[in-house]
């Protein structure tokens, strides 16, 4: 009864630590891949002829504690349908998935919100409302707020959307 127990404790434990171990390579569910690319550059144009947004160049993210993520923490991403035209949802998990969320938690959302329409929406699980994502105007806004992306954190956004967006 003892090794039964043991070897059901022990499987048990391995399930725990694969479901929460995270990907090296940011692996994506496969079903829930758009068939489009992630557009390069296009911009929602600002409703405004002098606005523009210009790229952070100190430090925009919060103090905060570094807490620890499972590896099964899932990400889901759409499009404007305003700015884009398109309609899709993709989720995606790993490292990848762990990366975004961490940079759209911890943004220092503190400037107001422009007229700018944002380029994709994007739902963690951390978060009850989605994020909006303008990677060729460089923002980022949550509620009430918003934040310029350093161009480090559009280029990291951007490859995270390269890489899980994709066929």
């Amino acid at each position: 009864m003892k090794q039964y127990f043991a070897a059901l404790l022990t499987l048990a434990m391995t399930l725990t630590l694969a479901s929460c171990a995270v990907s090296a390579s940011g692996a994506s569910e496969p079903d829930s891949l758009p068939a489009a690319s992630v557009p390069a550059e296009s911009a929602s144009q600002p409703e405004e002829p002098d606005h523009s947004h210009p790229p952070a160049a100190g430090d925009n993210i919060v103090p905060h504690e570094d807490i620890g993520y499972c590896g099964n923490t899932i990400t889901k991403v759409s499009p404007e349908p305003r700015t884009s035209g398109e309609d899709w949802k993709a989720s995606f998990w790993g490292s990848d998935s762990v990366a975004l969320t961490d940079l759209l938690l911890y943004l220092d959302y503190q400037e107001g919100i422009c007229r700018c329409l944002p380029e994709y929406s994007v739902e963690t699980e951390f978060s009850e409302e989605p994020y909006g994502v303008n990677l060729s105007s460089g923002y980022a806004r949550h509620g009430e707020g918003q934040v310029e992306l350093t161009e480090e954190q559009v280029e990291l956004i951007r490859d995270i959307l390269d890489r899980n967006l994709t066929d």
